[in-house]
């Protein structure tokens, strides 16, 4: 069920009671949690902090504090399952959900209060009514007809048991036959497609505000939430430009609203026009456009051409090479300054028109001044990319210490990791068009990581894997001459564990589309139930598939005889 009054239902039923807080390993989840942990120090509540990556991280943890605690908290999982069906929860524990991921389980949708949803009802679009899927006298009629079935003797022909039922009965369940294939229709229509829905942590600023606990520390964290949306196109970009103008206000309001007046310490948040340049700021002008997805696909960078016309923009802008290829803040003061308006003056000439976008700065000292992308790609290289010893709770926490300002080393050090994964996945998407890797099986283009290749170990991780898709369709449609390019679909695959001898396979829609809805998790749990390969669909994005290596031929044949 829906909550209506957050404040009154979910923040104040929460004072006094212990709660287990259940946080699913991604960038919106982190900030989202971090803005809770702020209100939840105000009523000097006590939690339990649990960091899952799929569905049976997340059987786990309940199973663990199941006997302690009744009040439960998911941020960004359990939306999309059953809950009641899948955990089992005595009848006192209840579950407050706060989850991006679409569809919504219907069952939770219309628990009886054991399951509580901390979004509105108009952000799940299309949900059937509830007599279209749900009958009361469900049970009543199976029994009925299992009497009648059971007490009539076997010999019994079929046209004598249709006159015992009698005319009233046939009837019942004529009607029950069309009910169900409407309800199978409506189900289809409904999760056909997975999406994300806004930022779970806008919802949480969003209580916080009307709180009046807000402050710019917990309004960046809100940015960098939805940044990452608009980074891993989760989101459609009209959607991010709602929600960048609702944030913008919340700037504003918050300006002047400090009592650090001192300039190395007081934060300030800006709305500004930015690049489309990776980290730029902690780089090398040069190296950003080189190996960033924007610049890279307009200028066809991986080709000795595409590195020509990168030196003629340069030329143009009046840029020389030695200061193009020192740190940003090491050039020249005055390029420096010119450069964002140099770009936008040559965009035209070298295609590349909306290469600035909207977007909010963090600067706090003299020197420390991010972007909120840059965040976002620090935090995703802290969560997937380095230390692969540790364990997920410690990559989870040093994220989480990420966003502090006290904690600055952390994210600097993550920065630099983040060029290298950027610099990997250009090499990655060169080696791909060279050695004509990107194959076309008809109804979708697919792409293989191979084992041993450049890096492979990177794309095991969802988000780095995410980032590779979007390179690979982008650079598959300017380089194909098939006419068709931009109206198919991708799919990705990567080794994920050597060990067990599993592939992670992703899809995402095709680029004409324009739409994030993706309709691969249902087509990929069909393919599997076709070839009866042992498939793990772990995760909370049905996007997401994890499949043994052996049987990816097959499963591959399977989703173009789906497709076709």
């Amino acid at each position: 069920m829906y909550l209506e009054n957050l404040k009154t239902e979910f923040y104040e039923f929460l004072t006094g009671k212990r709660i287990c807080l259940i946080v699913n390993f991604d960038i919106d989840s982190i900030c989202t949690c971090k803005i809770l942990q702020s209100l939840l120090k105000y009523k000097q509540i006590t939690y339990t902090l649990a960091v899952v990556q799929g569905i049976s991280d997340l059987k786990g943890v309940y199973q663990e504090n199941a006997d302690q605690v009744k009040c439960f908290v998911l941020i960004n999982c359990g939306g999309t399952i059953d809950l009641i069906d899948v955990l089992e929860p005595e009848d006192d524990v209840i579950f407050f959900v706060l989850d991006s991921h679409r569809p919504t389980d219907l069952c939770n949708i219309y628990s009886n209060g054991q399951i509580r949803l901390l979004w509105s009802p108009d952000d799940d679009s299309d949900v059937p009514e509830f007599p279209d899927i749900f009958r009361e006298d469900e049970s009543d009629e199976e029994d009925d007809e299992e009497n009648l079935d059971e007490s009539g003797d076997e010999a019994e022909g079929r046209a004598a048991k249709r006159r015992r039922l009698g005319e009233e009965a046939i009837m019942k369940r004529r009607e029950r036959r069309l009910w169900e294939a409407n309800r199978e229709k409506i189900l289809f229509e409904y999760s056909q497609f997975t999406y994300y829905a806004k930022a779970s942590a806008l919802y949480m600023f969003d209580l916080a505000w009307k709180l009046n606990k807000d402050d710019k520390d917990l309004l960046w964290y809100t940015i960098v939430a939805l940044t990452e949306q608009m980074i891993f196109e989760k989101i459609e970009h009209t959607q991010y430009v709602l929600e960048t103008g609702n944030l913008q206000a919340h700037a504003t309001r918050l300006l002047n609203r400090t009592s650090d007046t001192d300039n190395l310490t007081s934060l300030k948040i800006a709305f500004e026009k930015d690049l489309k340049l990776v980290l730029y700021r902690h780089w090398s002008i040069e190296a950003s456009l080189k190996y960033s997805m924007f610049t890279a696909v307009k200028l066809k960078l991986w080709s000795i051409r595409g590195d020509k016309r990168l030196h003629e923009l340069l030329a143009d802008m009046g840029f020389p090479l030695v200061q193009s290829r020192q740190n940003y803040l090491s050039m020249d003061l005055q390029l420096r300054q010119e450069f964002p308006s140099a770009i936008e003056k040559f965009s035209e000439k070298y295609g590349l028109g909306d290469i600035e976008y909207a977007t909010f700065t963090m600067s706090y000292g003299y020197r420390n001044k991010y972007c909120a992308a840059d965040v976002v790609y620090g935090m995703m290289t802290l969560l997937e990319a380095v230390h692969q010893n540790k364990k997920m709770e410690e990559l989870f926490q040093s994220a989480l210490d990420c966003l502090s300002r006290s904690h600055r080393h952390i994210l600097s050090g993550a920065i630099e990791k983040a060029k290298g994964i950027t610099m990997s996945l250009f090499k990655t998407i060169q080696a791909a068009l060279d050695m004509k890797k990107i194959i076309s099986a008809g109804p979708f283009i697919y792409y293989i990581v191979q084992e041993g290749g450049l890096d492979w170990y990177l794309f095991a991780h969802q988000h780095i894997l995410s980032l590779l898709a979007q390179f690979i369709i982008r650079a598959y449609v300017v380089m194909s001459r098939n006419r068709k390019a931009s109206s198919l679909p991708l799919i990705v695959s990567a080794p994920k564990s050597v060990e067990n001898g599993t592939c992670i396979v992703l899809g995402i829609p095709p680029l004409c589309e324009n739409s994030p809805k993706n309709f691969f998790g249902k087509a990929f749990e069909q393919a599997a139930q076709r070839t009866n390969c042992d498939t793990n669909c772990d995760y909370f994005d049905t996007a997401y598939f994890e499949i043994p290596t052996k049987d990816r031929t097959h499963f591959l044949d399977a989703l173009t005889a789906l497709l076709s």
